[in-house]
């Protein structure tokens, strides 16, 4: 890996002048594809960008009459929580044109109030820039008593099967007492089902609202199927809402699956006093409401009667709210960079909070995670996206509701190209081009990314020749431990 947190600096930029958006909520992209981005408008339209070096913004789908948000003026209603909140295209969407939506909205079945929604759409047949509004199959119809705590992100893992972020219904302090509950509705949790209903997987339990449908089948390897006890005590099976892959998450806002490891990462909203990042495991409970991040909750929160979770998993990250002293007051989840354009971020997660606008990124090491880097801070973000066409992080800036802009993480520091490898198991390679000439540059490496600067061991001074290029090498010692690498402005 290698580091330069002594090098860069960060900024945002623009990433489509001229292009405005209406309190975007999501941007994705089809698998495979490398020039077009979808962005949600939370009051109902979906918008495609097209031919991305020259940007055009066309209306994809709109299905605002079904969507039911907290104010019906979108420039008012830049906070609320109701409303079109996530989108995954199938990954045989090129074949199939398949894509699903979340979204509140009324039942169609004439229950009143609004109900969390999953459903399916399908391109248009003659138009692969519109989707059918038409052909919208529901699976999931849930009513909900509350407008907040919707969460609403989706997408495909890498196993094919599809994720389902959902709050713990709403208000405040856990009142509707839906935490640590697996047997009851599909709330404070995420889900993974089986769209495509595969050979093997099983029918969902039914429940007393009838929130699942006949449209998707549950894995046949869920965590919680044939479950008899959960928190030490004991549960039917049949009653089991076998949907769940992770329980005891209060605000799930924004995960995302890194595509070259498919850990699962999650932006996970606090109460009053912590905010966290979580890595998402399979049957995993990550302690909501016994616990806010890794602490206890504060005053208020309603655990009576709730199941008191066991072995939970704490976070990767936690911060305090600001009225603790700590960095900000809601955790927006994030992405892993992969591109090439700042190769010192590269591998890292970057996450934000929309409150502060600070924007952090990290590695995370399997078990920990590293010491957050502070990139800036420009409050208002509500979701990350990649850029298809070359790796960039994006996110949707929420400015005034419907003068919203999609904006880049970009960086004015410059370095030269920098790789290094094992070779043969004998030796440590890192070469470099494009560098200045005449070194300037240290190489310096360390087994722990936290480890004050001053500490890490210089392997090499003023590797650059003449022509900016050098390769280096140095003994690889058998089973040595991961080691990290540096390459630091002299």
């Amino acid at each position: 890996m290698l580091d330069a947190q002594t090098l860069w600096t960060y900024y945002p930029t623009n990433a489509f002048p001229g292009l405005i958006f209406s309190n975007p909520i999501c941007i994705t992209s089809p698998p495979g594809e490398s020039n077009r981005l979808f962005v949600l408008e939370k009051h109902g339209r979906i918008i495609v960008i097209t031919n991305l070096m020259n940007p055009t913004r066309t209306i994809f789908m709109n299905i605002s009459s079904r969507v039911g948000v907290d104010n019906s003026s979108e420039s008012a209603d830049v906070t609320g929580e109701e409303g079109l909140l996530g989108m995954a295209f199938h990954p045989g969407y090129a074949t199939n044109g398949y894509f699903y939506v979340f979204y509140t909205g009324l039942a169609t079945n004439g229950t009143s109030g609004l109900h969390d929604i999953l459903s399916r759409f399908q391109i248009s047949s003659t138009n692969a820039n519109q989707g059918n509004s038409n052909s919208e199959t529901h699976l999931i119809v849930q009513y909900d008593r509350a407008d907040n705590h919707n969460s609403g992100d989706i997408h495909f893992g890498p196993d094919g099967y599809l994720y389902l972020s959902l709050g713990d219904e709403g208000n405040e302090y856990n009142s509707l007492t839906n935490a640590q509950h697996i047997n009851l509705n599909l709330f404070s949790g995420i889900i993974r089902i089986d769209v495509d209903k595969k050979t093997g997987s099983l029918k969902p339990n039914p429940d007393s609202e009838s929130a699942a449908t006949t449209n998707y089948m549950v894995p046949p390897d869920n965590p919680f199927i044939g479950a008899t006890n959960f928190d030490n005590l004991t549960v039917n099976p049949s009653q089991v809402r076998t949907e769940f892959w992770a329980v005891g998450l209060r605000n799930p806002w924004r995960f995302s699956f890194d595509p070259a490891t498919g850990i699962l990462y999650c932006g996970e909203v606090g109460q009053d006093q912590y905010e966290e990042i979580d890595v998402i495991k399979k049957g995993g409970n990550y302690g909501w409401a016994t616990f806010e991040g890794s602490n206890s909750p504060p005053s208020g929160v309603s655990t009576n009667g709730q199941p008191i979770p066991q072995n939970p998993i704490f976070p990767i990250v936690t911060y305090a709210h600001g009225s603790l002293g700590g960095p900000g007051d809601c955790v927006i989840g994030g992405v892993v960079y992969h591109g090439n354009r700042l190769p010192q971020l590269r591998n890292s997660y970057i996450y934000g909070d929309y409150v502060s606008g600070a924007i952090w990124s990290i590695w995370y090491f399997g078990v920990s995670a590293s010491k957050p880097q502070l990139l800036f801070n420009d409050p208002g973000m509500s979701c990350f996206g990649i850029d298809p066409s070359n790796g960039d992080v994006l996110y949707a800036k929420l400015n005034g509701g419907n003068n919203s802009i999609i904006e880049r993480i970009v960086s004015p520091t410059t370095m030269p190209a920098f790789t290094a490898s094992k070779f043969s198991g004998r030796y440590f390679i890192a070469s470099g081009t494009n560098g200045p000439p005449n070194g300037n540059y240290s190489i310096l490496t360390s087994t722990n990314r936290d480890t004050p600067i001053a500490n890490w061991t210089r392997i090499s001074t003023n590797p650059f020749d003449a022509q900016g290029n050098f390769i280096f090498t140095n003994p690889w010692v058998t089973n040595s431990p991961i080691y990290l690498y540096m390459l630091q402005l002299r």
